[in-house]
Parts: structure tokens; sequence; C-alpha cells
């Protein structure tokens, strides 16, 4: 609507604003447009000195790039109830892993199906009988039963729902118990895994063996130097 493309905002000063339009303003989101472009000059005060940029998003006019960052980041980045959990006894992709588990992002048949990923069947792989959504897999499946019985039995652990879990997972200063829970969370869809990819048929006693010797190797690379083979079993 501008007629002048070249205009200075100090010549939009001197006369009215809608002046040099080439035509009224008219009906629809122009006059709400027009009153938010008012409203935005009658906080400008313009001075003698040569234009320079200005950064304004702490409040002190110095550029940060942290506050940047932290812009970019409430934008883009989904939003959690929950902060990240970092467990110092098990490798980083484990606790990525685990996180993702108890905030429901694993991509399982029932959440790619909700992405529009086409699957051949939402049932669960290891049981054939429920959908496989992350409470099924690895809470309700009678294999993650069967293999957190085991587990239970080792350390004398409680078994839990998914909602239990999760609240272990984030809040718990029990790193035993956290542990084997993780650990028993990344063997059940490693085996999920292969059964998909490779067509092997998982075995509760298998997977029951590889969280024993599993959390073991965490903790001796973690520098628990004490413990051994004998204590642990």
């Amino acid at each position: 609507m501008e007629a002048s493309k070249q205009v200075y905002v100090a010549e939009k000063f001197t006369v009215s604003v809608t002046g040099s339009f080439r035509r009224d303003v008219r009906g629809g989101a122009e006059p709400h447009q027009l009153s938010l472009l008012t409203n935005l000059l009658d906080t400008v005060t313009l001075s003698n000195m040569k234009d320079r940029w200005f950064f304004d998003l702490n409040g002190d006019g110095r550029f940060c790039v942290k506050d940047v960052r932290c812009l970019l980041d409430d934008v883009f980045l989904p939003k959690a109830e929950v902060p990240t959990r970092w467990i110092k006894s098990i490798p980083i992709k484990i606790n990525i892993f685990a996180w993702k588990l108890c905030l429901d992002r694993l991509p399982t048949r029932v959440n790619l199906a909700k992405r529009n990923v086409a699957v051949a069947s939402l049932l669960c792989p290891l049981c054939d009988t429920g959908m496989e959504d992350a409470a099924h897999l690895f809470f309700r499946c009678d294999m993650a039963k069967d293999v957190m019985f085991l587990v239970s039995r080792w350390w004398d652990l409680e078994d839990r729902s998914m909602e239990d879990a999760a609240h272990l997972f984030f809040r718990c200063d029990m790193a035993k118990d956290v542990m084997f829970l993780v650990s028993r969370w990344w063997d059940l869809e490693d085996r999920r895994n292969l059964l998909l990819f490779e067509v092997k048929k998982p075995r509760k006693d298998v997977i029951f063996d590889d969280i024993v010797l599993r959390s073991f190797n965490w903790c001796v690379a973690r520098g628990f130097k004490t413990l051994n083979c004998d204590s642990w079993l």
C-alpha cells in the first residue's frame, strides 16, 4: 500500500502514516494491521545518531549467544513436564532410550500408526496378543512379565507398572533399582528388534542372562572396581 517503497521512518512522522498510501485502508485485516503499526510507531523516539542494531532479549541491550539459544529452544524444542535424567552408571544411549520410553516417544507400532506410517500389524511381535505400545511391550507382554519376575527375584525388587517405572526413573535415588529397570527395557527392545529384522525368537532365560552380564559390565566400566562376578550373581 505504500507508494514510496524507500520512505524513511522520519518522513512518516512528519505527516500521517497513511498520507503516502496508494489507497485508503479497507476492511478485513488491514485496519488491525494499521492499528498495530501506529501503536508501534508511538513508542519510537528518533535521534540524530546513525542507525544501529539493538539487542534486547535479556533487557540489558547486550547480545548473548545463550539468550538466542534459549529463545530458539523455547520455540522449536518439544516441551516436557519432566527434565532429562542421566544415570552415570549406564551408557548415554541407554539413558536416551529410557527417557524416550518414559515419555512414550519410542517408535512402537502403535506410535508409528499414529503418525500415519504403514504398519503390517499392530500386534506385539513377542506375544502376538496385544497391540504393541510401550506399556504392553515393556510391562504387560508375557515375555516382559517373565523377565521382570526373574530380575525381581534376583535382586529382591518390586515389579512396577509403566507409570511407577517412569516415576522411579525420574525421581528415585536408588541407582541399583533404576539400572536393572533400564537394563531390562533395553534388552527387551534389543530382542524385539532381532525378532523383527533377523527372525530370531527370544528366550527369556537368555534375556535374563544378558541383563545380568550387561549390568555388571556397566558398573565395572563406570569405576566399580570392587565388584566381582561371584558377588554379582
